[in-house]
């Protein structure tokens, strides 16, 4: 048996208009150079203002890693580009951009991550966002975990954080 992927509704179609002011700040159709230009400006305001706490959990069972986030209301953030395939569940509103398309998730999706690639998300209303992937063979730390999974992985929030980097 297949598994049954969800059924787009009028919630999951890209936005026609902007709804909030801060979703004028990047192109409908972002190019992978501009969602890093915003990934930097991200990066400068933190250091300006400090970094926002997204209550970032890691689940392991068995073979099976997961890593969720709490995104308040009103926030941005960038995520770090995946190096295998996962799955996504999304639990609020959030509007999502990749290069090449946005758009807004409300309610409850899971949705397939392929390799490669950042996303940015806006979230409009407080959002729980869980990723799923297998776990690296021999990859038993955190750290080892995030080495093999995410192109980048110094520039997470978790790992800046810990060192002392806001």
């Amino acid at each position: 048996m297949r598994p049954m992927l969800p059924t787009p509704t009028d919630h999951d179609l890209p936005l026609t208009a902007p709804d909030h002011p801060a979703l004028a700040l990047l192109p409908d159709a972002p190019t992978e150079q501009d969602i890093e230009r915003f990934a930097d400006l991200l990066l400068r305001l933190e250091g300006e203002h400090g970094m926002v706490d997204l209550s970032t959990r890691e689940h392991l069972s068995g073979d099976v890693y997961g890593r969720s986030v709490v995104i308040a209301a009103g926030t941005f953030l960038v995520g770090a580009p995946h190096l295998a395939p996962g799955l996504a569940v999304c639990v609020g509103d959030i509007t999502v951009w990749h290069a090449g398309a946005r758009q807004r998730l409300t309610g409850a999706h899971i949705l397939a991550t392929n390799p490669g690639g950042y996303r940015v998300g806006f979230a409009h209303s407080d959002t729980t966002w869980l990723t799923v992937h297998a776990r690296p063979a021999g990859a038993e730390t955190s750290e080892q975990i995030e080495d093999a999974m995410v192109a980048g992985a110094d520039r997470l929030m978790t790992r800046r954080a810990a060192q002392g980097v806001h």
